[in-house]
């Protein structure tokens, strides 16, 4: 039987996520390069510097698999896009919380960049990556508890049983008695919850040491969004009598001194805002409550609408590296 080269010019698919994940990580190179340079805690020190040694390994990596393709290198960001030395913009509490919320977010597109890989070496790199994801994960997670910083789902405490849904209102939610939330979309409002409240420290920290007057204004109006959204999925579990996260605005010093450039912190938030869609949109689809599926579509347009802003003021300032993309046949036709 004639043997298969499986070892292939890779295809769109994984060039996407390579590219993708080149871009990501030279953001997060800068970040933690940053954080690392004057954190004081050594536990915080230690996870920090296991982030940033992963970060620039995986950026190596994908840089081998662009050139042996003879496939450009990105820009992404770089040495120039950070003042390592800054004073510090976020103290250490905020930093592991996010580091925390930034490893889900790397969970999730290793696990979406594994699903589209074929070429045997590229999966096991993303299969690698994940794993290496789930370390860094597990011990912020250890770290964070034993320093009580972490943020806790709601318990419920009542007796719980076996049970089917026998009749319709229990989809019911703007009219007539409505059900206690359940367990599944508990976990969707707080993880929500939690991403939100990331977003909302990031953006007030950055309005305080943006240059451009118009990515200023662009920050401030995504926090004003944040805040909005946070409430709508505060009540959700406070009309249930059940704790909602903590918030870590407090956590943002005075410092008016840029760490990073417009640039950066712009790309930062659209993107997050962007990868918000997402993540609104999977609680919609597991919600069984109409009102709370509505606020979730209600949202995810509204969010939706600033992170376009967004990607169209990085167009405007000509910081917006284009992905790999198709030929365009049309215009060399013309040509």
């Amino acid at each position: 039987m004639e043997q298969v080269n499986h070892h292939t010019k890779i295809n769109a698919s994984e060039n996407a996520v390579i590219w993708s994940q080149y871009i990501n990580d030279s953001l997060s190179r800068c970040i933690l390069r940053y954080m690392l340079h004057d954190v004081k805690d050594e536990d915080i020190r230690d996870l920090l510097k296991f982030a940033l040694e992963l970060s620039e390994t995986h950026l190596e990596k994908t840089k081998q698999f662009l050139s042996l393709e003879n496939l450009p290198i990105p820009i992404g960001f770089t040495d120039e896009d950070v003042t390592v030395d800054a004073p510090s913009l976020f103290t250490d509490t905020f930093k592991i919380v996010y580091l925390h919320i930034m490893t889900i977010h790397g969970l999730t597109r290793y696990a979406g960049a594994t699903s589209v890989c074929l070429r045997e070496d590229v999966r096991k790199y993303f299969i690698e990556c994940t794993s290496q994801t789930l370390e860094l994960y597990d011990r912020v997670t250890s770290v964070s508890l034993n320093k009580g910083i972490v943020n806790k789902p709601p318990t419920l405490n009542n007796q719980q049983k076996i049970d089917f849904v026998r009749k319709q209102n229990y989809l019911t939610g703007w009219f007539g008695k409505r059900r206690p939330i359940n367990a599944i979309e508990i976990s969707g409002v707080h993880l929500n919850m939690q991403k939100t409240m990331v977003k909302m420290v990031l953006e007030l920290g950055f309005s305080q040491v943006c240059q451009s007057k118009e990515v200023r204004d662009y920050m401030e109006r995504a926090r004003k969004l944040c805040v909005k959204h946070f409430d709508i999925l505060s009540s959700m579990l406070k009309e249930e009598n059940l704790h909602v996260p903590k918030l870590f605005e407090t956590e943002v010093t005075d410092s008016t001194v840029p760490p990073f450039s417009d640039k950066l912190m712009l790309f930062h938030i659209a993107t997050l805002l962007s990868a918000a869609i997402a993540y609104y949109s999977e609680a919609l689809s597991m919600g069984q409550r109409r009102d709370l599926t509505a606020d979730y579509a209600r949202m995810n347009t509204e969010i939706a609408l600033l992170a376009e802003d967004g990607i169209n003021l990085l167009i405007e300032k000509g910081w917006m590296e284009q992905p790999p993309s198709a030929t365009d046949h049309e215009s060399l036709a013309k040509n």
